[in-house]
Formats: C-alpha cells, structure tokens, sequence
C-alpha cells in the first residue's frame, strides 16, 4: 500500500510539473517561417481578369507567383507573456498571357491578325515592427496575440511585345505602412521545434502558417 501511496505521488507531481511548465519563457528567441494564404491580388484581381475587349484568342493565361506569400518572423520574449520582434514577408502577384489582334497595316490596306505577349507583375515587400501578447501556455501549446507595423514597398511592371503599349515599371506603394492585426497559435513537436498557425488582418496573408524553433 505504502509503495502504491509513493507511486500516486510521484505521478502527482510529475503532472504538476508539466502543467507548470510554460513552452516559451524570458530570454527565448523564437523565429517562425511561414507561408500565407490566400494571395490576395491572385486570388480576387487577377484569377478572374478580363483582357482589353480588343484582344481576342486569349491563350495560356497563367497567374505570375501563385496563390501564397512567404515570409519570416523573429521574436525575443522579454518577459515570460511579452515578445518583440520583426515581421517580414513578399508576395509576387499578377499575369501573364498570349493573345490575338486585329491591326491595320498600312501596306496591304487590310486588317490582320497579330499575335503578342503581355507579363504582368507587381512584388510586395513588407518589414514590420512586431509586439506579441502571450495569453495562454502550457508545456506544448504557445497562443498569443499581435500586432505589427512597418513599411511596405511595391515594384509593379510591365512587358509586351505588342507595339501599342510601352513596358515600364512603378516602384514604390501608394500608402507605403503596413500594419497586422493577428492571433495565432504554436503548437511544439519537441522542445525546441513545433508548428505554427497564424489568423490576422491586414500586413500579409489571412492564414499563415509553417514551422517555429525555439531557443
């Protein structure tokens, strides 16, 4: 019976212990890489496009960068609840597609088919400042919230081999700040490596998600 008594304690204890620990702490560094979805230029604007009402034939239309962004995330917890740290992600968006037209050549004095190219993208960089709140921890589970600001820079050009449109590029964001709203949830596999799940508005992708260390 006493042997019984000492193993109920033992076990006692050592659930106790796990429930104490916390799987961040003061003095961790935590760096996350992710990608986000959706893409959100992709998704709405340019997945469903409709090309100038002179071009017709339209072929091979292909979206530019896909339907995820990517970026990186690192953080020192300053306190046990409480880390900052920096935000970065880049999302590539846009088009690229062949097409024919109608164009009158002034030798023959008749209209012709002429077949062009046009590619489309626009590169977005965002570096933000990042504070997250950690709410809730236990020996596996890291849930916090965020929020972010910083800088955003876009680079838009253009490419054709159509004569009736000039290539070109704009560098440079309208509203050149980004800020992100988010909560989110890292779950680790061991002590040092996990997975990590993020929600947020604004700043980058709806979803984000990927790997997280510790250290």
């Amino acid at each position: 019976m006493k042997k019984i008594f000492t193993i109920i304690g033992i076990s006692f204890l050592s659930v106790s212990s796990l429930q104490a620990q916390t799987p961040v702490e003061q003095g961790n560094f935590i760096i996350d890489v992710y990608a986000g979805i959706p893409n959100w230029a992709n998704s709405i604007l340019y997945n469903n496009v409709e090309p100038d009402a002179t071009q017709t034939d339209v072929r091979n239309y292909k979206l530019n960068g896909g339907l995820l962004s990517y970026g990186g995330r690192f953080e020192y917890m300053i306190a046990d609840n409480f880390g900052v740290g920096v935000d970065v992600n880049y999302e590539v968006s846009g088009f690229n597609y062949d097409y024919t037209t109608q164009e009158y050549n002034d030798v023959t004095m008749q209209f012709e088919n002429r077949d062009y190219n046009i590619d489309y993208k626009s590169k977005k960089l965002r570096a933000m400042a990042r504070l997250n709140y950690h709410f809730v921890q236990n020996d596996r589970l890291d849930a916090y919230a965020g929020f972010a600001g910083g800088y955003k820079n876009v680079n838009r050009s253009i490419a054709t081999d159509d004569t009736n449109y000039d290539d070109g590029s704009i560098n440079g964001a309208l509203i050149p700040v980004s800020f992100r709203i988010a909560v989110g949830t890292r779950i680790y596999f061991t002590n040092n490596i996990g997975g990590m799940i993020e929600l947020g508005a604004g700043g980058g992708a709806l979803l984000q998600f990927g790997l997280s260390a510790k250290f």
